[in-house]
């Protein structure tokens, strides 16, 4: 971590000593003193990350360097906020303020000659503190002897194929068969409705993966009623469980679970399971206590006779705790032939490779102890390696191998992908440590919580660096249980508890995680990150107002009453990084804008909020504020555009009615998921102010249900200037079919889009002049197109990979014209990489023909593997060209071709 942390903070400090800053005298000399002694020391840090792991007195030594290195890095923050650019910003905004309202707020220091004096000195005064801190630090380098290696260099890593979640069960054949039995077998000794079956092996011996291959079985999953994923974790929170079933099972809206009691969720689970045959997988059981347990099993026995509950566990007293020993199924490790088999997969990019270097890859394997997380931990490694004998004995022959004052044996493998990292990646790696365990990572989220810690510059291209990083880490089978997004890109993923405690154990004094049920707890005084989980009515604690040094905290509520946070607002300015997300927050205090350095706010969730202040305008710093979920929410602040280093604003399911134009004037703004027209609101928003908004990327759902006056004012929008949206989402108001085609016409995207969903369409075709210039469309979406009678050409989109239509009452027959075969092209393919096609509730279809042209010349769909049809009662055939594309899934349902 420390390397990681010099050297972002070293890149901070060269523009400031470059551009000869107007601080108070001899400020300037210290601060390159500051700067060429820690470059020094910076030359050392690679040998001293090691040698922490074995020797307290360097980890000790290397826990000073970076109190400082975060000193002043919260030094340069400040200079930054009240003197330099933001400042700037800040005081152009209230300038503004003052000719428009012909006031400033008493608060503002900005424009107080006196108070930017004393900023000057209060910086000036830290840095020479700082600097004789760090002269001490330096001198104390020298006692340890360290080894000078060359200074990392952030260079581009090899290149290699995208990341791979193996979900593959090597190697446990035997296994598998065992569990399967044990669960689909109908004599149970058991007297009560379900029967426990433990598997209990090491971490890291591919226990969850054996579990996740059977609970996604087919012959499993038609066996039972319902089918149940809980992840205990390590402290068993008995509520959150609950919960967790409770959402497995739809007993109701995730924001509606969140409030229930505990009894209400066991009355709630109870009478969902009653006479079902369920299925329960409860991964990773750590209490052997059995009062935790007790509660569960009473409500579960409500199921019927032949319910099973797969439970994983690296302890055998957990399985003797739920009276279940007899069931257990003992897992060891694998061979070593199946760990060949896992890493060669990750390691090698081509046969010649493998025939070059498998002697060496072998005796790596070696050392993985039958562990298939270490396989695959050693063989992501490898892929980032050069091909070359000596890069790979390099690895094999590491002295960290030979590691002994360590806490868990596994890590050493783990240590080795660790050190290989380039130190922006380490720093990105060792955050993740912020989350709880089991946490689901948003890959979006988590890049804006690299930025708002300052691990890129907005200046540059951040998010590409992001993207990388993010890829990089999941590359390296730091990431895994990969969800993908509409468009098949990784978007959110878990890390495995291993990786957890091993990110953890690197930042033992940085980061702080705790769950709190109401009683004071100690936090450590070096601690930089703080993860509090609250349950049993339990509030934030007074150490937690006290952490002047605080960066980021992250709050997880787990009861349902509110939060009050009034007082971090007074005490922690220094937090950069700031989630409250589903703290039944509220109110926002007025003093928000004491948290002058905050970047991130996470309020997401928070469905009893309904005021956000405007105070929260003054924040100069927030890139990122997070509001998704805040049903309640109708309006958003009007000095919204202060904001001038806002980046992304999440506006998903709020009740927000218009957004404020001064929005209008962010022109750097990248995120901005919903826009609402509100035709009733003077002051807010219309189609035609998205014009200035072309840096906005990613997704944008534009909700036109408060009617569009003038279809000349959607045009100004210029959708079609927005070349980094990614995904358009039209949701149409009531108006004419008329208006709603010409509508459709203007808004036209640009090319790039790769996912178009539209909804509410009231025009008789959706098929805009435009649509073919969509080259990179990948999915289409219809929905609610009520007055459409002909599907359009689609088949001419030549990248569709993804195409669902819903709720087209007005449809009665599909035709050749849905394929787009002109009549005089024969060697046109339709549908050409369709991939994925979904019909639903389209109630008058009746009839599906294919082309009249001849269906050999012409091939139709030749990619096709997933077809779905539900809710089309009256359809009686398909077509013939069906048969000649490669289907692997079809599902039909309430179709009179079943009869």
């Amino acid at each position: 971590m420390a390397e990681a942390l010099i050297s972002a903070v070293l890149k901070q400090l060269v523009p400031f000593v470059a551009e000869q800053l107007c601080l108070v005298t001899d400020a300037q000399k210290e601060l390159r003193s500051f700067t060429s002694t820690l470059e020094a020391i910076q030359a050392v840090l690679k040998d001293a990350d090691r040698k922490q792991v074995q020797d307290a007195s360097v980890k000790c030594w290397l826990d000073q360097l970076k109190d400082v290195s975060y000193d002043m890095d919260a030094v340069l923050d400040e200079w930054n906020t009240k003197l330099g650019d933001k400042g700037k910003k800040a005081e152009k905004a209230l300038l503004l303020q003052k000719l428009v309202c012909g006031f400033f707020p008493s608060s503002c220091f900005h424009t107080n000659p006196i108070k930017q004096v004393g900023v000057r000195y209060h910086v000036a005064s830290r840095i020479k503190e700082l600097n004789e801190m760090l002269d001490h630090i330096s001198i104390e380098k020298n006692r340890y002897q360290f080894v000078e290696n060359p200074i990392a260099i952030e260079h581009v890593q090899r290149e290699t194929t995208s990341p791979k979640d193996i979900s593959e069960v090597y190697g446990r054949d035997v296994e598998k068969k065992i569990v399967i039995d044990k669960l689909l077998c109908e004599s149970s000794k058991a007297q009560k409705g379900f029967e426990v079956i433990p598997i209990v092996g090491m971490g890291g011996i591919g226990k969850t993966t054996l579990a996740q291959f059977v609970y996604n079985d087919d012959v499993v999953r038609n066996h039972f009623n319902s089918k149940i994923w809980v992840c205990a974790t390590d402290s068993f929170d008995k509520v959150k469980v609950a919960k967790d079933i409770a959402q497995a099972l739809q007993l109701g809206d995730a924001h509606v679970i969140a409030h229930w009691t505990f009894q209400t969720l066991r009355e709630q689970i109870g009478q969902a399971i009653e006479g079902k045959k369920f299925f329960l997988v409860m991964d990773d059981v750590w209490t052997e206590d059995h009062r935790d347990w007790e509660p569960f099993e009473d409500d579960l026995k409500k199921g019927a006779l032949g319910s099973r509950i797969l439970m994983t566990t690296r302890k055998t007293e957990v399985a003797e705790m739920m009276r279940a020993k007899s069931n257990m199924i003992t897992i060891k490790g694998l061979s070593e032939d199946v760990c060949w088999t896992i890493f060669s997969r990750l390691a090698f990019s081509n046969g010649d490779e493998r025939d070059e270097l498998e002697q060496i890859g072998r005796q790596i394997v070696k050392k993985c102890r039958g562990l298939p997380l270490v396989a695959k931990t050693l063989g992501s490694l490898m892929s980032f390696k050069e091909p070359t004998r000596e890069d790979w004995e390099n690895v094999l022959k590491s002295e960290i191998w030979e590691l002994k004052k360590i806490k868990d044996e596994v890590f050493i493998p783990l240590m080795l992908s660790y050190y290989d990292l380039p130190p922006l990646e380490k720093r990105c790696f060792l955050f993740c440590s912020h989350f709880p365990k089991d946490h689901s990572i948003g890959r979006d989220d988590l890049i804006q919580l690299w930025l708002s810690q300052g691990y890129f510059s907005c200046k540059r291209n951040y998010w590409e660096q992001g993207l990388v990083c993010f890829r990089n880490l999941a590359k390296r089978s730091l990431f895994q249980d990969f969800r993908e997004d509409r468009l098949g890109d990784i978007w959110r993923c878990k890390m495995h508890d291993i990786v957890h405690d091993f990110a953890l154990f690197l930042t033992e004094n940085e980061f702080f995680n705790m769950k709190l049920n109401g009683e004071e707890i100690e936090i450590n005084k070096k601690a930089r990150h703080c993860t509090l989980l609250l349950e049993d009515q339990a509030q934030l604690p007074s150490q937690v107002y006290q952490k002047k040094n605080l960066r980021a905290l992250f709050v997880q509520n787990m009861c349902s009453s509110p939060l009050s946070f009034e007082s971090l607002s007074n005490s922690t300015s220094s937090v950069k990084t700031l989630t409250l997300s589903g703290c039944e927050l509220t109110h926002v205090p007025e003093n928000i804008d004491k948290l002058i350095y905050l970047r991130y706010l996470n309020l997401s969730n928070n469905t009893k909020l309904s005021i956000l202040p405007e105070t929260l305008c003054n924040l100069v710093n927030l890139q990122t504020l997070n509001l998704d979920g805040c049903s309640n929410i109708r309006r958003l602040p009007k000095g919204i555009g202060k904001l001038t280093s806002l980046r992304h604003l999440h506006l998903l399911h709020t009740g927000v009615k218009g957004i404020p134009k001064s929005l209008r004037e962010l022109t750097y703004l990248q995120t901005l998921s919903w826009f609402k027209l509100a035709p009733d609101e003077k002051e807010a928003m219309t189609l035609q102010d998205l014009n200035q908004l072309n840096t906005l990327s990613g997704e944008i759902w534009i909700d036109m249900i408060g009617k569009v006056e003038d279809a000349s004012e959607a045009e100004k929008a210029q959708l079609k200037n927005k070349e980094q949206l990614d995904f358009l989402l039209l949701e149409f108001g009531k108006c004419g079919e008329k208006q709603a085609t010409t509508l459709l016409e203007v808004l036209q995207p640009h090319p790039n889009l790769k996912s178009l969903k539209i909804r509410g369409y009231y025009g008789t075709t959706a098929f805009p002049s435009w649509m073919t210039s969509l080259v990179n469309l990948k999915r289409l979406d219809l929905f609610n197109c009520l007055a459409c009678e002909v599907l359009p050409p689609f088949g001419k989109l030549q990248s569709l990979e993804s195409l669902c239509l819903g709720s087209m009452e007005k449809v009665e027959r599909v035709g050749g014209e849905f394929l787009g075969i002109e009549s005089h092209a024969h060697t046109t393919i339709s549908f050409p990489k369709l991939k994925q096609l979904r019909f639903w509730c389209l109630n008058d279809w009746k009839e599906w023909e294919g082309s009249r042209e001849d269906s050999s010349l012409t091939p139709i769909m030749p990619c096709l593997s997933s077809l779905e049809i539900s809710g089309c009662d009256k359809l009686e055939a398909l077509p013939n060209f069906l048969r000649k594309t490669p289907l692997k899934n079809l599902v039909i349902g309430v179709c009179q071709i079943l009869e």
